[in-house]
């Protein structure tokens, strides 16, 4: 039996995403999950400078001070921080938490989760620079 039509009959232009706000922002998401990857590994990496000594670790502080590495990582902080609060968004939607007959609604979940991360990141805060 012949075939009527093409076998792909829609191919998507480079740049569809872009188009559409969602699927923008879907991406910026997954994009700061890669961010958080990297950020880690500068974070390792400035361990492994803080074990070479005080000058290898001093020298690495400078790098990181400078303008064009200081803005970078403002863009950096938005996308790692935009990644945490869609996923918090995301929780309670794909994953419904249910203490009652009727799971929680997803903006109570979202609630929850930001008021945890901000306890948690003022506990490291505090132990960091003033804490015990």
């Amino acid at each position: 039996m012949p075939m009527t039509g093409r076998e792909y009959a829609w191919k998507r232009r480079p740049g569809w995403w872009l188009r559409n706000r969602r699927y923008l922002m879907f991406q910026l998401r997954e994009a700061g999950g890669v961010v958080c990857a990297l950020y880690g590994l500068v974070l390792l990496n400035m361990l492994v400078q803080l074990r070479a000594g005080e000058s290898a670790y001093t020298a690495f502080l400078d790098l990181l001070r400078t303008p064009p590495v200081l803005y970078l990582n403002v863009v950096l902080f938005a996308l790692v921080v935009w990644h945490a609060l869609t996923w918090f968004m995301l929780i309670g939607k794909a994953q419904p938490i249910q203490f009652t007959r009727q799971p929680l609604p997803w903006k109570v979940v979202f609630g929850i989760n930001v008021l945890l991360w901000l306890g948690v990141s003022g506990a490291v805060v505090y132990l960091i620079f003033g804490g015990i």
